[in-house]
């Protein structure tokens, strides 16, 4: 998957998905390092593709913050989310609801 905006990263040009995550964290500004794992990882259970899990870290916290993937880039406020959040999103995006035992 790609997003269509390249950015150039240790001498090389990459789609923003594809970045190195090391990179790739700090395109979010509103996002700590903490907040970034701990997405992460929660959404790769989810996702595990890496460009897909990070297309949908991108959507979420753009529709978190209620604005575009683009002016996320730009936004510098702090984010705040919790886990019912992100477990909304993955049922939203994944049509999984919780089915009893």
């Amino acid at each position: 998957m790609r997003l269509g905006v390249n950015i150039e990263y240790d001498g090389r040009n990459y789609d923003i998905l594809e970045l190195p995550p090391e990179a790739f964290v700090h395109l979010i500004p509103c996002m700590s390092k903490q907040q970034y794992r701990r997405l992460s990882e929660r959404f790769e259970d989810v996702w595990p593709e890496p460009t897909v899990r990070r297309n949908h870290m991108l959507a979420f916290t753009a529709a978190k913050l209620g604005t575009s993937i683009d002016y996320l880039f730009l936004y510098r406020d702090a984010l705040q989310f919790d886990d019912d959040e992100m477990e909304r999103y993955i049922e939203r995006h994944t049509k999984q609801g919780h089915r009893p035992s």
